[in-house]
């Protein structure tokens, strides 16, 4: 009679290099998309902080005269 090994094959769970680049790809587009999100909050605090001067000060033109005595100290 021969001796027969009985083997258990384990289910061993590899990742190969295209899974890992797939998920690093996924990180960089969440990472784009949360980066895009706070440049458009910005974006749109800053207008609305200049739109609310120009209403303040009645014109465009008298926001830049007013800068420009700001910057110069005229």
């Amino acid at each position: 009679m021969e001796d027969q090994a009985i083997t258990k094959e384990k289910n061993q769970t590899t990742t190969t290099v295209h899974e890992a680049e797939h998920t690093d790809s996924e990180l960089y587009k969440l990472g784009m998309y949360i980066t895009a999100a706070f440049a458009l909050v910005v974006g749109g605090w800053g207008l609305i902080c200049l739109s609310s001067s120009v209403l303040e000060k009645g014109s465009p033109v008298e926001l830049l005269k007013n800068l420009f005595q700001a910057v110069t100290g005229m």
